[in-house]
């Protein structure tokens, strides 16, 4: 089966000097929350790994057939394909690492709609916890919700 949908990041073009809460209309870069200096290195060292497997679970779990239904939230149909990294949070706890990165994807809405034409519509927040002893991350699940 094709799959319906391709992802694009987008690249958000202004720096978050006060680190607070990004959106679409703002275009602030991620809101970034490390409980130290190491765990924001270990993130950088990481990043491209954690986002790209992000992008493949979101790309599983939007490839399901009940995402193509009318009533369901969200619909694939609406989905633009873009999408943007609005947060990152690491933290120790219980000897592990945990990461959530929450992404914001792009979706169409109508001309009798308050939001623009192309808005946020999806926020993924994906979990991933790091074993140090085992030196390998477990992704940990997903929290979905309309923006």
């Amino acid at each position: 089966m094709e799959k319906p949908l391709k992802f694009k990041e987008i690249v958000i073009p202004y720096p978050n000097l006060e680190n607070t809460y990004t959106d679409y209309n703002r275009k602030l870069q991620p809101k970034m929350d490390f409980e130290s200096e190491y765990l924001k290195e270990f993130y950088l060292t990481h990043k491209d790994n954690l986002i790209e497997t992000t992008i493949k679970k979101c790309e599983e779990y939007l490839d399901m057939d009940d995402w193509m239904e009318e009533e369901t939230f969200p619909r694939i149909k609406d989905l633009t394909g873009e999408w943007y990294l609005a947060s990152v949070i690491m933290r120790n706890e219980d000897k592990k690492i945990v990461v959530q990165l929450y992404l914001h994807f792009l979706g169409y809405y109508s001309n009798n709609c308050i939001q623009k034409e192309i808005d946020d519509y999806l926020g993924m927040e994906a979990w991933f916890v790091y074993d140090p002893t085992e030196k390998t991350f477990s992704f940990d699940g997903f929290n979905t919700d309309a923006i």
